[in-house]
């Protein structure tokens, strides 16, 4: 199977535009063995390390599905920075339109629109956590899908991956080295990163033996955790500081473990 053919077959199975647009962009052979080049775009996990892979592409398609990143912006503030921007952005361009005549005005409100879009805080940064990042392959998926959703131009984005295995970290590394927002972190995964939550987003790929509670309290409020348990998938929302579960049986996955290499 090449590239096309998979694509088609995620197609087939339903999957948004900005799902298939990210497995479009992003070349799986970069970030499998090189024996395994040659079937990297087949439907099936590839074995990366020891008691590591990459996952079946329809199962991360699943997994990435679920995080429904298309609702990222249902968060109030977030959405009212994006409509106050766009406006501002707006109005910025005809006051300069407008004041032409006086060079030194138009200098200062030329560069006040520059701050403007260089004007973002802590409350209007969207937080992702992978947990079991391996060579980095889905943090590659979800950073295409973000700038397929154009989030990047109003919002500070950053996506965090945990892996315990250090080679895996140093090559996933090397490979995203030109993508900044991703932060990409040597340690035991299984309790998440509690210092830099709480995250819009987590998804854990790799299964836990009992659903990971510990985890509610890293996601923000109207956050998703998508997670294996055993031979399921969960899905776990946050509305108003409550959980909402919803699960997806018949998956395999490798077993979340504890400590790091």
């Amino acid at each position: 199977m090449n590239k096309t053919q998979l694509l088609e077959e995620l197609k087939s199975e339903g999957f948004s535009n900005f799902i298939i647009n990210s497995f479009e962009k992003v070349k799986r052979g970069l970030f499998v063995p090189k024996e395994f080049k040659e079937s990297a775009y087949l439907n099936q996990p590839i074995p990366i390390a020891p008691g590591a892979t990459v996952s079946q592409p329809y199962t991360i398609a699943f997994m990435l599905n679920l995080l429904e990143f298309d609702k990222l912006t249902n968060n109030e503030k977030i959405s009212n920075k994006l409509v106050n921007d766009k406006t501002n952005k707006r109005d910025d361009f005809m006051n300069l339109e407008a004041s032409k005549q006086d060079l030194q005005s138009e200098q200062q409100k030329s560069q006040h629109l520059k701050g403007r879009e260089l004007d973002i805080t802590n409350k209007n940064k969207i937080k992702i956590l992978e947990i079991g990042s391996g060579s980095g392959y889905v943090l590659a998926l979800i950073d295409e899908i973000l700038k397929f959703q154009n989030l990047q131009n109003f919002l500070s984005i950053e996506i965090y991956g945990i892996e315990r295995i250090n080679e895996l970290v140093k090559k996933s590394r090397q490979i995203l080295n030109k993508n900044k927002n991703i932060i990409i972190i040597n340690k035991d995964g299984s309790r998440g990163l509690k210092e830099h939550a709480p995250f819009d987003r987590i998804l854990v790929s790799a299964a836990f033996e009992k659903i990971p509670e510990n985890l509610f309290e890293q996601l923000k409020n109207n956050g998703i955790l998508v997670t294996p348990v055993k031979n399921s998938i969960f899905q776990f929302k946050k509305v108003n500081n409550k959980i909402q579960k919803k699960e997806f049986p018949g998956f395999v996955f490798v077993p979340v473990v504890e400590g790091k290499e």
